[in-house]
């Protein structure tokens, strides 16, 4: 019998190196096919009669909202997900301020809704200009014109005739057997205070709602996690019925072992990697379309390229459980983009282990990153983060709650994070809430995004992933990295 060479470790180590930085989706920007990881458990998210999508920062949102809307890239997704062959997808919003032939700019919806007053009126012209794009003519869309705001406000007098419109739409789509699936993305940057981002939000829910009266006509919305936390947002008549059946888009540990086995198959490790997989016997990981990979083929392949445990024994925890848990949040979610940036900075760790990739110790430095990465990929979507952590640092977790509401109040963080919001971005949409006193607020808009946990006993959690590099204690955690003073947050 031949023996077969011993695996390429050096290769692999290089190939989880070369793991590229995922960069936020641009809105607009192409969809590569081959950075499509088909994941079972998004099909549903996919799915054009499920009209709300909520995810957290880096779960995927608008990378699957361009994705549908990128022909090539859905005909890639369609090989698994087979429903997507007969779905056509258009952008009917992503925040682009490039002028578009149906999605208008924040600009264009601001000065829409200042001149019309109805909400309702600029979801209605974006389906008009949808219609149009897709052929359909009727006799009164003369009068249509392509300035934004001259539409909506023909919208608002021609009732009728934009029915009459999306109906003629409705009977084309299913003449030909096809779905029309118009996107909605980046809802919360459709203006720059809550109360106006709630307005045109709640209308585009009712809007999706009133659109289940056509049969091939769709829309679909991918949604902040702190905006969907909005009591209010919801209160609208049959409001339940969207919220109820909502997917909430995350990534399972199979999910993101996956994730990572499909990117080392398609880097420069790829002979290497393939190779200790099929010395392994689990090339079957790699061929599975829809990731239902049973966890002990990953796990096998993950103790050959880290070891089995982070340490020298199991009282450390075994690395296949161990990093999911100490990358996810409050939620229990880990973001895929803090999944491989743990992996490649493991790799970049030296010195490099022999007869395995990587180590546990190139593993905790890997976090450690992985939590300053995260956070700062947070500080983009919700600017008042560090300012809400910041009197958190040195501080021992888990805490009281009144512990934490004390420190707030002591150091006015609530008041001046709702303070200074204007020109920076929204703050907590929970700060609207006038029935709770700030610091109590400031806890629920911090739980809502997984940033920290409330025990069942009341007392407070911050995960590793932000803890590290907030500078936040907790007993028998990874330790936050040493730096000279004044260097965290910079």
């Amino acid at each position: 019998m031949t023996q077969m060479p011993p695996p390429d470790f050096s290769a692999i180590r290089q190939g989880l190196a070369d793991l590229p930085r995922a960069d936020n989706h641009a809105p607009g920007g192409p969809v590569q096919p081959t950075r499509i990881v088909a994941i079972a458990g998004h099909r549903a998210a996919l799915d054009s009669e499920r009209a709300l999508v909520v995810g957290n920062r880096g779960m995927g949102k608008s990378f699957w909202a361009h994705a549908l809307a990128d022909a090539a890239a859905r005909k890639k997704a369609a090989a698994t997900f087979h429903e997507l062959a007969s779905m056509d997808v258009l952008i009917g919003f992503n925040a682009s301020e490039r002028t578009d032939s149906i999605a208008p700019t924040p600009a264009a919806i601001h000065d829409a809704l200042q001149k019309c007053k109805d909400p309702d009126a600029i979801w209605r012209a974006v389906l008009v200009r949808v219609a149009a794009h897709e052929g359909t003519s009727v006799s009164a869309t003369r009068a249509i014109s392509p300035v934004f705001t001259e539409l909506v406000a023909w919208v608002q007098t021609h009732g009728e005739s934009v029915d009459q419109l999306l109906t003629s739409l409705d009977d084309r789509l299913l003449a030909a057997g096809r779905k029309l699936v118009v996107v909605f993305d980046a809802l919360d940057r459709l203006a720059s205070d809550w109360e106006t981002t709630r307005r045109l939000t709640e209308a585009l829910l009712k809007r999706a709602l009133a659109v289940r009266s056509y049969r091939a006509l769709r829309l679909k919305l991918f949604m902040r996690r702190d905006q969907f936390e909005d009591p209010s947002l919801f209160a609208f008549p049959d409001g339940s019925k969207i919220r109820n059946t909502r997917v909430d888009l995350t990534w399972t540990s199979t999910d993101l072992y996956s994730l990572l086995f499909t990117r080392l198959s398609q880097g420069s490790s790829a002979k290497a990697f393939e190779g200790l997989a099929g010395q392994l016997n689990t090339a079957q990981t790699l061929q599975s379309e829809l990731s239902e990979v049973p966890a002990d083929r990953n796990k096998v392949l993950v103790d050959a390229l880290a070891g089995e445990y982070m340490g020298t024994d199991k009282k450390r925890g075994r690395v296949y459980t161990w990093l999911p848990l100490h990358l996810s949040d409050s939620r229990g979610e880990t973001s895929p983009r803090t999944f491989l940036t743990a992996w490649r900075e493991a790799a970049l760790h030296l010195p490099a282990p022999n007869g395995q990739a990587v180590d546990h110790l190139g593993l905790l430095e890997g976090v450690r990153r992985a939590s300053e990465d995260r956070l700062q990929e947070l500080n983009e979507d919700y600017w008042w983060i560090p300012t809400a952590l910041a009197p958190l640092q040195g501080q021992m977790v888990p805490m009281d709650r009144s512990v934490l509401e004390a420190l707030w109040l002591a150091s006015d963080t609530a008041t001046n994070i709702r303070a200074t919001s204007s020109g920076r971005g929204l703050a907590p949409v929970q700060l609207d809430d006038t029935t709770k006193v700030p610091e109590a607020a400031l806890v629920d808009a911090l739980a809502a995004i997984g940033v920290i946990e409330i025990r069942s006993n009341g007392k407070i959690n911050v995960p590793d992933i932000f803890r590290v590099e907030a500078g936040i204690k907790r007993k028998g955690g990874v330790r936050p990295p040493q730096r000279p003073p004044g260097e965290r947050g910079q």
